[in-house]
């Protein structure tokens, strides 16, 4: 493994060197429309009164298609491109500008001006007037905002973290061209309805989805320190998704996406069916299992659960600016150079990594959306706290940003993940990480353990006007019997808090895995990914889930009919 890595890693850096000289070389026709309208810009506004002291454009040409099929058709499938410009404009100075969070407004979190944009190639006059449009109105709210915060500043209480708003970041050049990725749709399209067929007249199934979507575009960046970036994007997944209610309203879910950047890379129509099929058994397991009971016992968070949990409940408290948050938990924020989870493990989130084992990873990116180049960074060695995830809001002892400020277009970036990745110092096969857990079960005189196959995500309570807990929503838990036996339970959460649960670790298996998603936060949603191996806890809290207040349909799908159900 680590001499793929490294196969990787040199790879990508001959890549980069030749992106940056044709950077340098080519006439990148956005870029500089962008540079030539936010210097003319500039000029005239740092003289103003509050000053802008700081401008970014952010403008992204995005190509998007959609397929999505359900009961056994397709309900939508489309196509479009879209032209996005945001400006981000600070007001005031580094100490102290419009962004700080007010003390009645925590949601401040969107950039001063966000719109569509008409394309470049569409003449250099409307693509200017629409810049110098956004300019003026994204200033003018700057400035505005600024003025609130001053009147909150006599107000507010001394900040625990008295650090400035910002830190300029370096300048960067650099542009990549990538090749648009394109795919066989009619095939994607017929393996998707034949899938979706199979679930039909299935009365455990509520309803289900397929999909297969692509995202692919560039992004340019241009702001007044002298940046200058072209950097192009692509996610492409393939997936579905099951849903179901039993009659005492607990919903179920089962499903899988496949997250590609080329066609090579997607499942075989054979591989894809038989996800299907198992996940149709799971569902149907599911239906008819008994509920879980409340309890505290051992137990194995298998590796993409495990991913999942990591991201949780230890990566939200680990992003740099909350921890300047007065409203903020601030779980971790004193304890750099402390223990603060199981000494084996190490965790290191690096969006420079665009492949892990053969598997795309989505939270890959090259430079981050503040203009930073992204890097690795270990925020924990074998268990002990060494750094925080950076954008450019600085923070007590980390006066930088690590390539890690973050966002959904029209919002304004904070420190957010990119790629998490759990390393465990010591690791055993699988098998014996569940014989371990049968050890322990026995061990404590517990009538059984659990083990959880998959977790959908969940919450983390990380503000001071709650405890410092999570509530994570596992989809798929087995307990498992001193004997060895399994059995799916149906209506169980994971709960617990962040210091007592990274402490529970005992063991890992060498059995790492991928998981691909989205995170949502104040920044917005960001595609993500967590790599982790199984691991063996010796204790984890179950709890209820929460149940709808509708029952299943009365009626039966046509399909049943036809399948003679009755």
């Amino acid at each position: 493994m680590k001499q793929v890595l490294l196969i990787c890693f040199f790879l990508f850096s001959a890549l980069a060197g030749q992106a940056q000289n044709l950077c340098e070389v080519n006439d990148q026709r956005p870029v500089q429309l962008l540079a030539e309208e936010l210097t003319r810009s500039f000029k005239v506004l740092k003289k103003q009164k509050p000053p802008i002291y700081y401008l970014s454009y952010t403008y992204t040409e995005t190509d998007s298609q959609q397929l999505e099929v359900a009961e056994g058709g397709v309900v939508q499938e489309q196509q479009r491109q879209t032209n996005t410009l945001q400006v981000m404009a600070r007001a005031g100075s580094p100490k102290m500008d419009n962004t700080r969070t007010l003390k009645l407004d925590a949601d401040n979190f969107y950039v001063p001006f966000y719109m569509m944009m008409p394309a470049w190639s569409e003449g250099d006059g409307a693509f200017k007037t629409a810049l110098w449009r956004a300019t003026q109105t994204a200033a003018e709210r700057a400035q505005e905002d600024f003025s609130r915060v001053q009147i909150d500043s006599i107000t507010s209480s001394k900040r625990a973290d008295d650090s400035a708003d910002f830190v300029f970041p370096p300048k960067s050049l650099y542009c990549r061209e990538e090749a648009p990725v394109s795919f066989d749709r009619e095939r994607i399209k017929k393996m998707l309805v034949k899938a979706s067929a199979r679930v039909q007249g299935k009365p455990f199934v509520l309803y289900s989805t397929f999909v297969f979507s692509v995202k692919q575009g560039s992004r340019y960046f241009v702001d007044s320190v002298g940046s200058r970036l072209k950097t192009p994007f692509v996610y492409v997944r393939l997936g579905y998704q099951l849903y179901g209610r039993t009659a005492d309203g607990l919903d179920l879910t089962r499903g899988e996406f496949y997250d590609v950047l080329k066609e090579s890379e997607l499942p075989s129509e054979d591989a894809f069916l038989a996800a299907v099929e198992k996940s149709i058994q799971e569902m149907q397991v599911l239906s008819q299992a008994p509920e879980a009971e409340p309890m505290t016992a051992p137990a194995i968070l298998k590796n993409r659960a495990m991913a999942v949990f990591v991201h949780e409940v230890l990566g939200h408290r680990v992003e740099g600016h909350r921890q300047k948050d007065d409203s903020f938990g601030k779980t971790f924020t004193d304890k750099v150079g402390q223990p603060v989870v199981s000494p084996i493990l190490t965790i290191v989130d690096d969006p420079t990594l665009a492949y892990f084992d053969g598997t795309p990873l989505r939270g890959f990116y090259e430079y981050d959306d503040e203009g930073v180049k992204s890097r690795p960074v270990t925020i924990v060695q074998d268990g002990v706290l060494k750094n925080f995830l950076m954008s450019s809001s600085p923070i007590h002892g980390f006066g930088s940003s690590n390539g890690h400020g973050r966002s959904q277009e029209g919002r304004r970036s904070v420190a957010r993940m990119g790629n998490t990745r759990v390393m465990a110092s010591q690791t055993v096969p699988y098998e014996k990480l569940e014989e371990m857990l049968l050890a322990e079960i026995k061990r404590q005189g517990k009538p059984y353990g659990f083990i959880i196959e998959d977790l959908s995500g969940g919450f983390t309570q990380t503000s001071t006007y709650g405890p410092q807990a999570f509530k994570l929503e596992p989809t798929l838990v087995y307990r498992i019997y001193p004997d060895g036996r399994k059995e799916a339970v149906r209506g169980a959460d994971m709960v617990g808090t962040p210091l007592v649960s990274f402490n529970k670790v005992l063991a890992a298996a060498d059995d790492d895995a991928v998981f691909n998603g989205s995170c949502g936060a104040e920044s917005g949603w960001v595609p993500v990914s967590a790599i982790a191996p199984s691991v063996l806890l010796e204790a984890l809290e179950i709890e209820k889930t929460g149940k709808s207040s509708f029952k299943p349909p009365v009626l039966l799908p046509p399909s049943a009919d036809e399948k003679g159900g009755k």
